[in-house]
């Protein structure tokens, strides 16, 4: 299994996010790589920290031009320990708009998201090694491969940051995976990933299957139901398997293999999995029971497709047992 892994994306430490009116610790925390880390060379897998940038064409492929122009001036302006919150949302008209305070209501979706000094870079090297790592894979030169993407991507939308995600890493590496061959992304997040539906919702080149908590009842609460199938040539290529609140590992394990058949018809040449490990049964901010066992039984299923497979990590909050469920996975996939 090929692991690919930054440094920078570390500087990103947002201190709190506002939640329902108030001021928590933030989840989305350096730790988070830092135990994964830690766990896989436990057993022994090696850790690449080799990488080639994102090109931008690719970026831009995947974000609109200003929103990427707004996270890079905006990290930039930044001074040591300051951070950045909307403070007013974009109700559609646009205008007035005349200083970063403002301007960030035009890009952000939630209080979840912070911009600091470090966001911009951490953010591209997340992307970039999610890129570096779809590369190789569609070079031939690895057929699995797993990248340590922090800050997370999946809410990332083609102009909107939010739930802690500022450039979709999973997107980008389909979108660069996509001019080779038919992509398929498996989502299995707690949470819908409703950056990657909202940037392949009318393209019927990448199937957008996602696994996640009913969104009646958690994040990002507008979208992931059954009914958002797709638009225009993406009719029909969006798939969305909301779950009740408890699902375990045999309700879980059904579901996950629903959607298999799903991407089986497809015939994808690659598959992208987002792996969001928040479904675990003790994680801070979760709704589902799935075990640290689990993760080796879903990742095994997962492999069976039998098709080159580049996993993206997402969420997971859990510092303590992050490291031990991510190794399980990884187990799995090359068992």
């Amino acid at each position: 299994m090929y692991i690919l892994s930054a440094g920078s994306q570390k500087d990103h430490n947002p201190q709190f996010e506002i939640f329902n009116g108030e001021q928590t610790s933030h989840s989305e925390v350096p730790a988070r790589i830092d135990t994964i880390e830690k766990a896989l060379r436990r057993e022994k897998f090696q850790i690449d920290k080799t990488f080639s940038p994102v090109p931008k064409s690719l970026l831009l492929k995947t974000h609109k031009v200003d929103y990427v122009k707004f996270i890079s001036q905006a990290s930039r302006e930044l001074k040591n320990n300051e951070s950045l919150y909307p403070s007013i949302f974009n109700m559609g008209r646009g205008q007035g708009v005349t200083n970063s305070m403002t301007k960030m209501g035009n890009f952000s979706s939630d209080m979840y998201t912070p911009i600091l000094p470090s966001t911009y870079k951490s953010a591209f090297e997340s992307a970039s090694i999610a890129y570096s790592a779809a590369q190789k894979l569609q070079q031939g030169k690895i057929q699995k491969g797993y990248t340590l993407c922090r800050p997370p991507g999946h809410h990332a939308t083609s102009s909107l940051m939010g739930g802690y995600c500022y450039f979709n890493n999973t997107a980008i590496a389909a979108n660069y995976l996509s001019s080779y061959g038919k992509v398929a992304v498996l989502d299995v997040d707690l949470h819908h990933g409703n950056g990657t539906q909202e940037i392949f919702y009318q393209r019927k080149d990448v199937l957008t299957v996602s696994i996640h908590a009913d969104p009646r009842f958690k994040f990002p609460y507008y979208t992931g139901f059954v009914n958002e199938t797709g638009e225009g040539l993406g009719k029909g290529f969006n798939v969305n398997y909301p779950l009740a609140e408890k699902t375990g590992d045999k309700k879980y394990q059904a579901t996950l293999e629903k959607a298999l058949l799903v991407i089986k018809k497809y015939r994808p040449t690659y598959l992208v999995v987002a792996l969001g490990l928040d479904t675990f049964i003790e994680d801070p901010i979760g709704f589902f029971s799935l075990t640290t066992e689990y993760y080796q039984k879903m990742a095994e299923t997962i492999a069976h497709l039998q098709v080159p497979i580049l996993i993206v990590q997402e969420g997971g909050y859990n510092t303590e047992k992050l490291g031990n469920n991510a190794v399980s996975f990884i187990k799995g996939m090359i068992s």
